[in-house]
């Protein structure tokens, strides 16, 4: 079978950090991984289709426990609730 680039996605052991209330993180993370319902401010992606599904969309937005955005994103602000953001 032919691999893809979604079947081979992988994070390596550089960590994740939490991000809740109020928390604006910057850094380069592959995924958010959000672990209570969460409204979020601004999130900034290198790679997310900014005409149609843009990331600042997301701002004041609630996404609920158990939701995972892949992308390349280098900031995410929390307005309330709580995340996981995987560091690659």
């Amino acid at each position: 079978m032919a691999s893809s680039r979604n079947n081979a996605l992988e994070f390596s052991s550089v960590g994740s950090v939490l991000a809740t209330n109020l928390d604006t993180t910057i850094g380069s993370f592959g995924a958010i991984q959000v672990l209570q319902d969460t409204t979020f401010g601004d999130v900034i992606s290198s790679n997310v289709d900014q005409t149609t599904h843009s990331a600042a969309a997301l701002s004041g937005k609630t996404l609920g426990a158990g939701t995972i955005l892949y992308g390349q994103f280098s900031s995410v602000a929390v307005g309330s609730g709580l995340v996981a953001l995987h560091k690659v």
